[in-house]
């Protein structure tokens, strides 16, 4: 964990906050904190200050990834794997206050991999964010872009707001990870979208052997937009979706976008379909959700 300490050359303005060290080049933080011209200072544990530069911000989480020239004599913490943040598990979320004093707060997750809507930036409409934890551990600005963590050390998210009732945001600490990795690789993340909607359902038993389905439940398709990934893949509404790239039960339309967050656009990814009692392969292209901006260093 290290300071931030961002100017904006301009008007002197002067933001200070918190970041997760990624490798040993590389810092998450906030775009709540960093924007892409400042000029950034980080502070770390041995009270030596480094100069940082911006690689990339992401649209979508408002994660901000940060390069220092030289290589930082610190062992990145343990960032969880995806789906170890059950419902219950006791967390701190951890910053510095004001850019200096090390403060926490404690609570619960209180909902683990949280999709939440928000408007887009440019557009009509909203867009899915999904990876998201709900703690009740006060998140503020003295401990945004900090970690979230668990009573083993592991990071389980990157502190994002405040939220509805006096719980926080945050950003599943695997979500981050793979966010902040694209950005440093590719010069941006990758935010799917499907162009079709649904919930789950369940398959009675017998119908499970009698059509030897390989699961019992699946994402029923109830629309399909009129142009878009779905509709090209030739997805159909009352369509059952099975699995995702062999990953199966599919519990949500967050689940496939999270599939297909690992891939690149322009990559068709296998979905196995139930149509009519016949199961059916269709080939889902990965697609940008339109209407997001990029920052290109």
């Amino acid at each position: 964990m290290v300071h931030v300490y961002a100017v904006t050359p301009k008007t002197g303005q002067i933001a200070l906050g918190t970041g997760v060290i990624l490798d040993h080049y590389h810092i998450i933080t906030t775009a709540q904190i960093v924007a892409p011209e400042d000029e950034i200072t980080i502070k770390t544990a041995d009270g030596k200050r480094r100069r940082a530069q911006c690689v990339g911000i992401d649209p979508l989480y408002f994660l901000t990834v940060l390069q220092v020239e030289d290589r930082l004599p610190f062992d990145p913490p343990t960032f969880a794997p995806d789906g170890t943040t059950p419902v219950g598990l006791f967390v701190a979320a951890v910053g510095f206050a004001l850019g200096q004093e090390l403060t926490a707060t404690s609570g619960v997750i209180s909902s683990s991999d949280r999709t939440v809507y928000r408007p887009k930036a440019r557009g009509r409409g909203n867009v899915p964010v999904d990876g998201l934890l709900l703690t009740s551990a006060a998140i503020h600005p003295g401990n945004a872009g900090g970690p979230l963590i668990d009573l083993e050390g592991r990071v389980v998210g990157i502190n994002g707001i405040p939220w509805q009732g006096g719980l926080g945001l945050a950003i599943q600490a695997s979500v981050a990870a793979r966010v902040a990795s694209q950005i440093i690789d590719y010069g941006y993340a990758i935010h799917p979208w499907l162009g079709f909607s649904g919930e789950v359902d369940v398959i009675d038993d017998i119908w499970v052997e009698m059509l030897n389905l390989p699961t019992d439940r699946g994402l029923v398709v109830h629309h399909v937009a009129a142009d878009g990934p779905g509709r090209r893949a030739g997805v159909q509404e009352m369509d059952m979706i099975m699995a995702v790239a062999d990953r199966q039960p599919v519990l949500s339309t967050g689940m496939i976008r999270k599939i297909l967050s690992t891939r690149r656009y322009g990559d068709q990814v296998p979905m196995t379909v139930l149509r009519q009692g016949e199961l059916i392969e269709l080939y889902l292209p990965v697609e940008e959700i339109p209407g997001l901006d990029r920052y290109f260093p």
